[in-house]
C-alpha cells in the first residue's frame, strides 16, 4: 500500500499538466500513487498523461463523464485513495522533490492528522514573486479554544491529510464552486485531533491571470455566499453556531476584502470595481442580517418575497409563518 495519494484533478491544462505530475514523479519519497483525474479535458491534456502513464506505472488516469469542477474531482480522487495520507496538487502548479517526504516525516510515525507546510508564489514565467513561510508549530485541535475557521490557511494543496478525516466523516467538496477550498478546509480540521506545519515553501503556486482566484464576475460573488451557507449549516450541525457567530462574520470579512484587494489590482475600469465592491457589501450585510429569516424557506416562497418583498420588514420572522407575511 503507498503512503501517499496525490490527487491532480486537470482540466483544459495541457500547457501545465506534464511539468505537475513529473513534479510529483520525481519526488525522492517513492511510495506513493498519483491519481490524475480528468474532468473532462478538452485538448491534449488526456495524451500527455497518457504518455506518462507510461513511464510510470504508480500513475492511474480516471475520467469523469461529465465535468464535475475542481471539487468533484478531487472527491473523485478521494474515494479512489488507497493510502493513509492524501496530498493534492492544482494542474498549474508543481511542487519541489522534497515536499512529500518532507510532510511524510512531520506526521512522527503518523500520529499528525494534517501537515501544512510554506508556499513558494511563482510568476508563470518561472521566477519566484515571493515565499510565503509559516510557523514551525504543532498543536491539539479544539473547536472551543482554536478558530476551525482560520487555523490553518484553507487551501487544500499546500497539505498532507489523514484520508479518514473525509471518508470517515462524510466531507465533500462542493461541485461547480469557485472557492471550494474555503468551504472543506475547516470541515475537515473539525475532525483532526493534532495538526502540525513546517515553514518551507515546498509548494510552487503559480500566479495566472486568468485563475479563479484573481478573476471576478457575479459567479464569483454568488458563489462566496453558496461557499459561506455551506460552512455555516455545518458549523450548526456541529452545535458550534453560537460559539462561531462572531468568527464566522469576521473571517467573511477577511474572505471579501482579501478578493476585493485582488480586485483593486487588477485592469477592470474603475466604476467597474466600485459597482463590483457596492454589491458585495450590500450581500455581506443582508446576509449576516437576514439569512436567517430565510432558511428553510421552499422555493415558491421565495420567489414569492422576491417579487413582492421591498423592504426588510417584508420578510417573514424567524416564528412567523411564512404564509401569513
Amino acid at each position: 500500500m503507498p503512503k501517499i495519494s496525490v490527487i491532480i484533478p486537470f482540466c483544459g491544462a495541457e500547457r501545465y499538466i506534464e511539468r505537475c505530475v513529473r513534479s510529483v514523479m520525481d519526488q525522492t519519497l517513492k511510495d506513493i500513487e498519483i491519481l490524475c483525474i480528468d474532468d473532462c479535458s478538452p485538448d491534449n491534456s488526456v495524451e500527455i498523461v497518457q504518455r506518462l502513464a507510461a513511464e510510470d506505472d504508480r500513475i492511474r488516469l480516471i475520467r469523469h463523464e461529465s465535468n464535475l469542477g475542481p471539487g468533484g474531482a478531487r472527491n473523485t480522487g478521494i474515494y479512489l485513495a488507497r493510502a493513509p495520507y492524501l496530498a493534492s496538487v492544482d494542474s498549474d502548479d508543481y511542487i519541489d522533490p522534497l515536499m512529500l517526504e518532507r510532510l511524510w516525516d512531520a506526521t512522527e510515525g503518523q500520529t499528525i492528522d494534517v501537515v501544512s507546510c510554506g508556499i513558494a508564489m511563482m510568476n508563470e514565467d518561472g521566477s519566484l514573486r515571493t515565499n510565503a513561510r509559516i510557523q514551525d508549530q504543532s498543536f491539539d485541535v479544539d473547536p472551543s479554544q482554536v478558530n476551525l475557521l482560520n487555523l490553518q490557511a484553507p487551501a487544500f494543496w499546500n497539505k498532507l491529510w489523514r484520508t479518514t478525516l473525509f471518508t470517515d466523516n462524510g466531507i465533500t467538496f462542493p461541485e461547480h464552486l469557485y472557492f471550494e477550498d474555503l468551504a472543506t478546509t475547516p470541515r475537515a480540521l473539525r475532525f483532526a485531533k493534532r495538526i502540525k506545519s513546517i515553514p518551507h515553501p515546498l509548494y510552487h503556486y503559480v500566479i495566472r491571470d486568468k485563475s479563479i482566484t484573481n478573476s471576478f464576475g457575479p459567479k464569483h460573488i454568488i458563489d462566496y455566499f453558496r461557499v459561506f451557507d455551506v460552512l455555516w449549516n455545518f458549523l450548526d450541525d456541529e452545535g458550534l453556531s453560537d460559539l462561531y457567530r462572531h468568527k464566522f462574520e469576521e473571517q467573511m470579512g477577511k474572505e471579501l476584502h482579501y478578493h476585493t484587494e485582488t480586485l483593486a489590482s487588477s485592469d477592470l475600469p474603475e466604476e467597474e470595481k466600485t459597482q463590483y465592491v457596492r454589491h458585495m457589501l450590500l450581500l455581506k450585510l443582508a446576509y449576516l442580517e437576514h439569512s436567517e429569516q430565510l432558511r428553510g424557506l421552499d422555493l415558491p416562497t421565495l420567489r414569492g418575497l422576491l417579487l413582492n418583498a421591498s423592504r426588510f420588514a417584508d420578510l417573514p420572522s424567524n416564528d412567523q409563518d411564512p404564509e401569513q407575511s
